[in-house]
């Protein structure tokens, strides 16, 4: 292929639409927030529309550390930002549902219905421990561990309190109540 064809269908590429990288993304949270059993579950599986974007990308990271719970007033440039993230996020949650409806038809993982919100955690992950330990994922893992040691509660935290603590108190308007 040559190098303009290349570059143009990289420019056409959306990461957040890549089956597959939802899948593997979704698996590596599970698996280093611990949510590995039914009362270690991942209470609302709408956070991952928000966290796979954070944790594949180290500025995001680093956003999401400094301007959660509003520890610093955001920029014009940083409010930008985190609107854009809100509402790409907002707009892959049925794409993800879809990945975890396939994943748990697999077997892979389980969802368990609690009233107003799906929890979900892996299922028999020893099955796949090698492919997510992999050193291709290091950066992930290392970003996922950084937030699980510096946001209390990350797995268990309501999806409401998510998106007030990181986008509401700065700026973003929300259409969720």
């Amino acid at each position: 292929m040559d190098k303009n064809k290349f570059n143009k269908k990289r420019l056409l590429y959306n990461n957040s639409e890549d089956l597959y990288f939802l899948t593997y993304n979704t698996l590596l949270i599970l698996f280093y927030l611990d949510c590995k059993k039914e009362s270690k579950s991942f209470k609302d599986y709408r956070k991952l529309a928000f966290l796979i974007p954070i944790i594949s990308d180290e500025k995001k990271t680093t956003l999401l550390l400094d301007y959660y719970k509003n520890k610093t007033k955001p920029n014009r440039n940083i409010y930008r930002e985190l609107n854009r993230m809100y509402y790409e996020s907002l707009e892959n949650i049925a794409l993800i549902r879809y990945v975890l409806l396939i994943l748990e038809k697999r077997e892979i993982v389980v969802l368990v219905n609690d009233e107003s919100k799906t929890n979900i955690y892996l299922n028999d992950f020893s099955k796949y421990e090698v492919f997510i330990k992999s050193a291709r994922f290091k950066g992930e893992k290392e970003r996922i561990l950084e937030l699980k040691s510096n946001i209390s509660r990350l797995k268990t935290i309501n999806y409401m309190t998510f998106v007030e603590n990181f986008f509401k108190v700065n700026g973003v308007v929300i259409w969720e109540n």
